[in-house]
């Protein structure tokens, strides 16, 4: 895509104006991330930051950050505001990472800011060693360092409260003091000097005997990006809640471990970044319990890869069945530069053919995009859906120029026409006499010239034509030469 263009979509994106000429395009100074902290009941995140010096900002960009990666989620429209609340965090999951830009009068934006995580704390029953341990993400600002961490237990509907302070070095903690059959729910909070600066997450357990799930389903593998993110769903009444994913290895025959997560609420999910999302892989949930003994597994599923060929103006799709048995139902996705929109859908079949001719003319780049969904037919509404890899097709605009017709005859032999592998935008055919007199003329590129001037026949010979037009990508395409009429 033009760089300017993205640019322009970025702009957009964001909710923004790009500058215009002669405006001020240095960007203002970035403003310093002072504190992310967790609602423990609600699981939102709550952002706060320092102005940025610069006198013109006008707005502050929210982003998550993860792997050198910003994401934006939010634009706060006001020069005056530091703090942000964010509804949808995943933070009572896993620790999130969240930076800030500063947006002045000319939309220019800053360097991002320092980047800072929410704390996630794990709350795991030993039954084994009749113990509760507790992990959590450290705490990590060097402009407002912890001093210590404060551990607040809260027993059965009870509120939290202070159970033990301990030094900033730890990130682990043993707890013992509890009553069987009881649920306990701990938070964590960085302090310093006595003063709160981060909570975590709320992670809870029930002692005593630990319950297995008595079932458990790997709802989804959906494909996003170069990571494969899975999704699946146990019996919620169960204490269990260490959760693998395990993946089958062929060759040993065995399955071996790729990702591990905490199950929560009856949900759990697993993101394996960096996965080779061309090969097909089979995928099954297993829970292990305190004793490190894995004692139930889901079904197992693979995830879906999408292959594409292109022939002429005909786009052939090919993916494989998620479900080692068992029937799916797939939708299509086709994204021509214009957003995703579901082209096809019911389908039971794992082979379908797209026309470009149908949609050339609504293209906006040279390349197209698809995606396939899956579902079993007997699914819920609003079941989570497998998603395949997305395959990119990049599209030729070729032309090709016949150089005789016969007029008066019949067929594709009857008349003289450019054929194209796309839909042009603008389009302008003319032909003209060995003298530039101008016989013939049409915007319209089904229509062909039959050899005539007037509804009278030309004599047999050599004719000039030129040709003018612009491609769906955005391209102006100027071409001549000469076309004979054959006897």
């Amino acid at each position: 895509m033009n760089p300017a263009r993205l640019l322009v979509l970025l702009f957009i994106c964001l909710g923004l104006t790009p500058p215009l000429e002669g405006q001020d395009e240095t960007p203002p100074l970035s403003p310093r991330l002072d504190q992310v902290t967790v609602d423990p009941q609600t699981g939102f995140a709550t952002v706060r930051w320092l102005l940025s010096t610069s006198p013109d900002v006008g707005s502050y960009v929210i982003y998550t950050y993860e792997g050198g990666t910003a994401s934006a989620i939010d634009t706060v429209k006001s020069p005056a505001e530091t703090v942000y609340i964010h509804t949808s965090s995943l933070a009572r999951y896993i620790s999130v990472a969240y930076v800030v830009a500063a947006v002045d009068s000319s939309q220019n934006i800053s360097p991002l800011s320092n980047s800072l995580s929410t704390l996630f704390l794990s709350a795991g029953n030993d039954t084994c060693n009749n113990r509760i341990i507790l992990t959590w993400t450290p705490y990590s600002n060097q402009s407002n360092p912890a001093d210590s961490y404060e551990i607040r237990i809260a027993s059965g509907s009870g509120p939290a409260v202070l159970y033990e302070t301990i030094a900033a070095s730890q990130t682990s903690y043993i707890y013992r003091g509890f009553d069987t059959g009881t649920s306990y729910c701990f938070q964590i909070t960085a302090a310093h000097g006595g003063a709160g600066l981060s909570t975590s997450n709320s992670s809870c357990v029930t002692t005593g005997r630990e319950r297995i799930p008595a079932w458990i389903k790997l709802d989804a593998v959906a494909v996003a990006g170069q990571a494969l993110q899975i999704s699946g769903s146990y019996d919620e009444t169960a204490t269990a809640d260490d959760f693998l994913l395990q993946q089958y290895n062929p060759e040993g025959v065995v399955w071996e471990t790729a990702a591990s997560a905490r199950g929560i609420s009856g949900t759990v999910f697993f993101a394996e970044t960096g996965a080779d999302t061309s090969v097909i892989r089979l995928y099954r949930i297993s829970v292990r319990n305190n004793c490190n003994i894995l004692v139930a597994f889901s079904g197992s599923a693979r995830n879906m890869v999408l292959t594409s060929a292109v022939t002429g103006t005909r786009i052939d799709l090919r993916w494989n069945n998620p479900f080692p048995s068992g029937d799916a139902s797939y939708s299509i996705y086709r994204n021509a530069g214009y957003g995703w929109e579901e082209v096809s859908q019911v389908i039971t079949d794992t082979l379908w053919s797209d026309d470009y001719s149908l949609f050339a003319g609504e293209q906006t780049m040279a390349a197209v995009a698809y995606q396939v969904t899956a579902v079993a037919p007997d699914a819920p509404a609003g079941a989570s859906l497998h998603r395949s890899s997305v395959t990119v097709i990049q599209l030729t605009e070729d032309i090709f120029f016949p150089n005789a017709f016969i007029s008066g005859g019949v067929g594709e032999n009857a008349f003289f026409r450019p054929e194209f592998a796309f839909i042009p935008v603008i389009y302008d055919l003319r032909i003209y006499s060995r003298r530039g007199v101008l016989i013939f003329q049409t915007s319209d590129y089904s229509t062909g010239w039959d050899g005539r001037r007037g509804g009278d026949p030309v004599p047999q010979g050599v004719y000039l034509w030129s040709l003018k037009l612009t491609t769906p990508s955005g391209s102006t395409v100027a071409r001549n030469g000469t076309v004979t009429i054959l006897p």
